[in-house]
């Protein structure tokens, strides 16, 4: 981990030796999670797509999927030795657990282990995919499902330092209300995704969709990203085979395969050359675009094998694009991530202890100066040095380009470029601006003078605040080149 959650982890060991017990493991937990491998909950609507999402991120089919609720209890993936599954209950206790056929989550993990599934906290899962390297997925019950964790059971997703949000084409108001949940992270830890983008149309039908999502919900989640995780599961996890191939070429060369294709009950009974089986098992995998696309491919290039189809298919459904914002968004920012989720947990933690001191004080029962108001002098002095540091300004920037990318903040073209600069900076600055590092410094005032007179001069508030970050963005700089 970076410095700042370094910094985080050292101030919060400083402050624990002086608090009571419960406190003072509290702020362990606290130092201890901050230089942890970093981890981003999945979380949405039910039947948005999150599970399916999950097996093409982790390189695995083990999230279960399927029509309906799949995902019933919390589960964290992440890497591992071996392949194993532990059931960790409420009371802290794991119990270990075969994974289904296929090397799936089972479905009902309660009755495989006789005890109730409000019991289970979440379920712990460990693979050998290089995909989990440095990442830890989390994935949930859909918001609005009545099996969505609450209270300690909620534990394994708060501990999450971003968010994966799957948003459908259409929500409905009390799925956007659940996204409550991801806005906590800040549009700087969420990566919003439009999940099923093949079911509102055309690729061009689901960026429209997109950019409308975007529209109304950059504020909260930053810009939204369509994929069609269908796709992307596929693609990734080996699921076709070469029996599937073979099915498709012979399905290629037939003419009324084409007409099939129109209705997903006309594809698997219709008088085609290939089991109605193997057609049945084709749309599991890929579903009709996916069929399309594949023979499409075979048409054109007869002599593609299972590798070529499957790149076609990975390239279809927008993934990449999406494990290229948790590359910049989530694992490149990891430090930033790390700090600000530290400081909402000691936030918790003061807020926790200023409702019982007050309770205390309601009743009668303290002195004064009790030990609990020590707790809470210590823990909001703690609080204000975490806010005091630069990484604030960090979290700012990273905030207002996130808006702006997701069309919730217009802003001239040149603040715009610069604070994406600022935002997200190349390794070498002086580089990419042309100039030398011993002008950079001179760069940077000029800069910082710039913004300063912008953000002064009647400019309207939503804009001079972010003309005033970048001001003190490139302020920063220049203290730091000169010192």
């Amino acid at each position: 981990m970076g410095r700042w959650a370094q910094d985080t982890a050292r101030r919060c060991r400083a402050v624990s030796p002086a608090a009571a017990l419960p406190i003072a493991d509290a702020l362990d937990s606290v130092a201890a999670r901050a230089v942890a491998t970093p981890a981003i909950v999945v979380t949405g609507p039910v039947s948005s797509g999150k599970s399916t999402l999950v097996n093409a991120l982790v390189g695995r089919r083990v999230a279960p999927t399927g029509a309906g609720e799949c995902t019933r209890l919390t589960a964290r993936y992440v890497r591992g030795p071996v392949d194993r599954l532990d059931v960790v209950l409420a009371d802290g206790t794991r119990r270990p657990l075969p994974l289904a056929e296929g090397g799936r989550v089972p479905a009902a993990v309660g009755d495989r282990l006789g005890v109730d599934p409000a019991d289970v906290d979440h379920l712990l899962v460990s693979l050998t995919s290089e995909a989990l390297d440095g990442l830890t997925v989390v994935d949930t019950p859909g918001t609005g499902s009545a099996r969505r964790p609450r209270g300690p059971a909620r534990g394994a997703a708060d501990a999450a330092e971003a968010a994966l949000v799957v948003l459908p084409a259409a929500a409905r108001p009390d799925e956007i209300a659940g996204l409550a949940d991801a806005a906590r992270h800040g549009p700087a830890g969420v990566v919003a995704v439009l999940g099923r983008a093949d079911t509102v149309g055309t690729e061009a039908d689901a960026a429209a969709t997109a950019a409308t999502l975007s529209g109304r919900l950059a504020a909260q989640v930053g810009p939204v990203t369509p994929v069609v995780g269908l796709l992307a599961e596929t693609a990734v996890t080996g699921a076709l085979r070469t029996a599937d191939l073979a099915a498709l070429r012979t399905l290629a060369a037939d003419p009324a395969t084409d007409a099939a294709l129109a209705d997903p009950e006309l594809f698997t009974t219709a008088a085609l050359p290939v089991d109605p089986g193997a057609r049945a098992r084709l749309l599991d995998l890929l579903d009709r675009r996916g069929v399309g696309l594949a023979l499409a491919l075979l048409r054109d290039r007869p002599d593609a094998g299972v590798g070529d189809v499957c790149a076609a298919l990975l390239a279809a459904s927008g993934l990449d694009r999406v494990v290229g914002r948790l590359r910049t968004e989530v694992r490149g920012r990891a430090d930033l991530l790390a700090s600000v989720a530290a400081e909402r947990r000691v936030a918790a933690l003061a807020a926790a202890e200023r409702a019982a001191v007050r309770a205390d004080r309601r009743g009668g029962t303290a002195p004064v100066r009790s030990a609990a108001d020590q707790d809470l002098v210590l823990l909001t002095d703690l609080l204000e040095d975490l806010r005091a540091r630069p990484v604030q300004l960090d979290l700012t920037l990273v905030e207002a380009a996130a808006r702006h990318a997701g069309g919730a903040l217009p802003l001239p073209v040149d603040l715009a470029g610069e604070l994406a600069l600022l935002a997200d900076p190349p390794p070498d600055l002086a580089r990419h601006l042309g100039t030398t590092p011993g002008e950079l410094a001179g760069h940077a005032a000029r800069r910082a003078a710039a913004w300063r007179g912008y953000a002064t001069w009647g400019t309207p508030p939503a804009r001079a605040d972010v003309a005033e970050a970048v001001h003190r963005g490139w302020a920063r700089l220049w203290a730091d080149l000169t010192r």
